[in-house]
């Protein structure tokens, strides 16, 4: 009798178990649309869109935003698509990167900024 219990509370452990696994696997992946580029800011404190809104009714897994710059410049990221200010967005120091993944990955429009015209920033998202 003991046994048929245990038998039958490992089986509702292992059917809990796999059913999760089943739930988190049954989500579609938005599709990659970038694949790690490199974005080079034409015009110093002017902002640029750098991800587009995401459309496709999917969520996006992850998202990777980094200061290239060389050259000891910040950059700032803004989240959505308003007018976008230095006050409202993520500062990044050289080397530093903004990083998110699901389900805090936004699907907004991107923008940014650096110092200087032609520094650089790694986008990467999926």
């Amino acid at each position: 009798m003991v046994a048929c219990i245990m038998l039958g509370v490992a089986l509702a452990i292992a059917t809990i178990l796999l059913g999760s696994t089943a739930l988190a696997q049954s989500q579609t992946p938005a599709p990659q649309t970038e694949n790690g580029n490199l974005v080079t800011i034409a015009t110093g404190n002017k902002f640029q869109q750098i991800v587009p809104s995401n459309s496709t009714g999917t969520d996006r897994r992850a998202l990777t935003i980094q200061n290239n710059a060389s050259n000891g410049d910040n950059c700032w990221v803004y989240v959505g698509g308003d007018k976008a200010s230095k006050d409202g967005s993520v500062v990044l120091a050289p080397g530093k990167s903004y990083d998110r993944y699901w389900p805090f990955v936004p699907s907004d429009t991107i923008q940014a900024t650096c110092a200087s015209s032609s520094d650089n920033l790694y986008v990467e998202y999926k």
